[in-house]
This record gives C-alpha cells, sequence and structure tokens, in this order.
C-alpha cells in the first residue's frame, strides 16, 4: 500500500526547518481548504516563500506544489456538520484505527512477533500515557507465559537495560520519537547485544536512529482537535494486532486460557 501524502508529513516532519513545520502546521490544520488556493497564496498565508514551499514539498516526495494537491485531494475528508461529542469521538477513533491500519506495515508487525517469540528476555519502555500502554501490553503478553516487565521509572529503564544480552528484546514506546530517557536506555540495551523495536509517530528521531525495527503510527495532532487527547488509541491498536497475532501459537493461547481459569476460579 502506497503510503499517503500525510503519512509522508507526518513521518519527515523532523526532517523540516522551522518555516517549513510552520508550513505544515498550517496545511494540517486547513487540508479540506488547502486545495482551493495556489503556491503563492500558501506563501503569503504562511509568510514563507514560494521556494521554501517547495522545498517542502520535495522533503515529503512530491515533485512540485501541484503534485503535492492532487496527492492531497485523494485523502481530504468533506467539511462535517456541527456534531455531538458523542459522534465526535466516534469518527475520530475511525479516523485513527483507519489511519493506523494504513500505516502499519504487516512484514514488520509479523517480524516483531517472531522475534517475541524467541526472546529471552523482554522489556517494555515507555513513561507517561506511553508507560500505561507499556504496563496494559506486560499484562496481556504475561498471561501467555512471557517473560516480559515494563519500566516506566528512567532509572530502571537504564539498570534493566543494562543487564541484557544477546536474544533479548526490548520495545520502545514514544509518540515523538524524542523522549531522551527512553532512546537513553535502548541505546545501552543495543550495546549489550539486545534487538530494539520502537512505536512511534515520527521518522529521523533518536528512536527511530536507535531501532531494529520501527512502527510507525498516526500522530493525533492529524485529526485537528484540541479536544481529543488519547495519545495512545493508535499504539494500542498495534499492540492488539501483537496480541493476536502471538495466540495463534496455541502454547500461548492455551496458557491465556490457565491463567483467566485460574482468576475466575478464585473469584468463586
Amino acid at each position: 500500500m502506497l503510503i499517503s501524502v500525510l503519512d509522508q508529513l507526518q513521518l519527515n516532519r523532523h526532517m523540516l526547518s522551522a518555516k517549513e513545520k510552520e508550513i505544515a502546521e498550517y496545511i494540517i490544520q486547513n487540508k479540506n481548504t488547502i486545495l482551493n488556493i495556489n503556491i503563492r497564496e500558501l506563501a503569503l498565508k504562511t509568510g514563507s516563500s514560494t521556494s521554501t514551499i517547495t522545498r517542502f514539498c520535495k522533503k515529503i516526495n512530491c515533485d512540485s506544489f501541484v503534485d503535492f494537491k492532487i496527492k492531497l485531494s485523494r485523502e481530504a475528508e468533506p467539511p462535517e456538520e456541527e456534531a455531538s461529542v458523542f459522534t465526535k469521538v466516534q469518527k475520530l477513533y475511525t479516523h485513527v484505527v483507519q489511519s493506523t491500519a494504513e500505516m502499519v506495515k504487516q512484514e514488520q508487525v509479523e517480524e516483531v512477533v517472531q522475534l517475541i517469540k524467541t526472546s529471552r528476555r523482554l522489556l517494555v519502555f515507555g513513561l507517561g500515557s506511553s508507560g500505561l500502554s507499556a504496563l496494559e501490553f506486560k499484562y496481556r503478553l504475561m498471561r501467555m507465559n512471557i517473560i516480559i516487565d515494563a519500566i516506566t521509572d528512567s532509572h530502571m529503564m537504564l539498570m534493566n537495560a543494562s543487564l541484557l544480552r544477546k536474544n533479548d528484546l526490548i520495545i520502545g514506546l514514544s509518540n515523538s520519537g524524542t523522549t531522551q530517557e527512553v532512546i537513553d536506555a535502548l541505546k545501552v540495551g543495543r550495546e549489550q547485544g539486545a534487538s530494539v523495536v520502537g512505536i512511534t509517530n515520527f521518522d529521523h528521531t533518536g528512536l527511530t536512529d536507535v531501532s531494529d525495527i520501527v512502527l510507525f503510527t498516526p500522530s493525533i495532532h492529524r485529526n485537528n482537535d484540541e479536544h481529543f487527547i488519547n495519545s495512545q488509541l493508535s499504539i494500542i491498536y498495534v499492540l492488539d494486532i501483537i496480541s493476536m497475532l502471538l495466540l495463534e501459537d496455541q502454547s500461548m493461547l492455551q496458557a491465556r486460557r490457565n491463567t483467566l481459569k485460574a482468576l475466575y476460579k478464585n473469584r468463586e
């Protein structure tokens, strides 16, 4: 599947200059009306030059501003009518799930699943909201009899990473890809011989530089709704896929059944 122009805009954000980032932000906020203006109008609205906009387009793999608008026109959504919060949240969830499904590459996810199956020890690193996703993933995989721990403290990340070796695996979660504490710990683990998987929104970051495999997810800022604060939905979607692929293994499925059975029996 070809990557969309909005995906390119997100993934290559860290390669853009300050002015190019302003152009990108304007486009995201006005993606449904940008098709009606020409390059000079966009330059005027963003306080930039036509040459800057042309360079910006080339950085997101478009030959020109016209080429950019053609590609964007295939993705532009019709203006939305005023809707209730319930309808808005439903549409936002649908958009995030669809965008994640388009961005994630099946072969990479399957490679991560294989690494999890064959790893001696698995660690998941994340801070803040990403730390909560790391803990959720830990609880799921523990029930499959996988040796895993979720680390949400920067000092503990460094200490645990320093004890890893070949055949171990670290998964680092960071939407921005610039969470320095996570990046530093991933570097230590990689130096010890562990494999590193990153799950993030942006390419060309410290997280992607240190990762052997990167699973990209859409940024919530693409929704252009400051009220939508669920930054973990796309990460959870990816973790759901990984979990279901792991449960295709009958021994892991049986281990999960055993843990559920023990929990239910204990409640009786």
